[in-house]
């Protein structure tokens, strides 16, 4: 409960913040538009984009902290939980080889399709970046998915850095992270839309040995 209670008082900060930033942020992105076109010659090309790509990363976190702010409105529909999987994992088949990481799947081909939104890929994409990423020396990551009464289990084993048992509770609270560029906002964000789901959320984690995220969703979510 305490848990709900932060991520609501988190959510009315975030969205005042978010609309406060997103406003002269879309001014200045169409600022530099227009900018990049007068550069004729190419000669601050290299500065333009690197400016570009700066503003979207903010619109990005931007994007995030809405997120955390409300329920999302998008409609639910029955979805293949293997297939949405399957999809997330190509999205990340370039990474993998560029960080010498291997994915393996265990995926029940006979789950029942369960009511969700498309956000929950979100929650997969998120898990799956952050389990790659702590393998800078290469490793094996580990999607399990299978079917426990009810429910659906997801598990994404990593044989990453791991992380130290007094950080485990901090994960998920605002701006908690333990990438040195990261924002803390991923798994925060994943956390409130497996609540929006009515599933759970349980991470395990040994330093050395790596990190188990597991995601538990009723098969009948009853979305918020």
């Amino acid at each position: 409960m305490r848990r709900s209670e932060k991520l609501s008082l988190v959510g009315e900060l975030a969205a005042g913040i978010a609309h406060e930033i997103r406003n002269p942020l879309t001014s200045l992105r169409g600022f530099m538009q227009l900018y990049v076109k007068e550069d004729i010659e190419g000669i601050k090309k290299l500065r333009n984009e690197v400016m570009i790509s700066e503003i979207d990363r903010i619109n990005e976190i931007v994007s995030e902290l809405l997120v955390l702010a409300k329920p999302s409105t998008e409609a639910s529909e029955l979805r293949d939980v293997v297939q949405e999987l399957n999809h997330v994992t190509r999205l990340f088949e370039g990474q993998a080889n560029l960080y010498n990481v291997q994915i393996n799947k265990e995926l029940d081909a006979n789950l029942p399709l369960i009511q969700c939104q498309r956000s929950i890929n979100q929650v997969f994409i998120n898990v799956l970046k952050n389990a790659i990423e702590s393998m800078t020396k290469g490793g094996q990551v580990t999607i399990e998915a299978k079917q426990k009464n009810d429910e659906i289990h997801i598990r994404i084993q990593d044989t990453g850095h791991g992380i130290p048992q007094n950080e485990i509770s901090k994960i998920g609270d605002p701006f908690f992270t333990t990438k040195e560029t990261g924002t803390g906002l991923g798994l925060m964000v994943s956390m409130r839309i497996i609540q929006n789901h009515k599933g759970t959320m349980r991470i395990e984690s040994e330093v050395g040995k790596g990190t188990m995220v597991e995601v538990i969703l009723p098969i009948v979510s009853g979305i918020l």
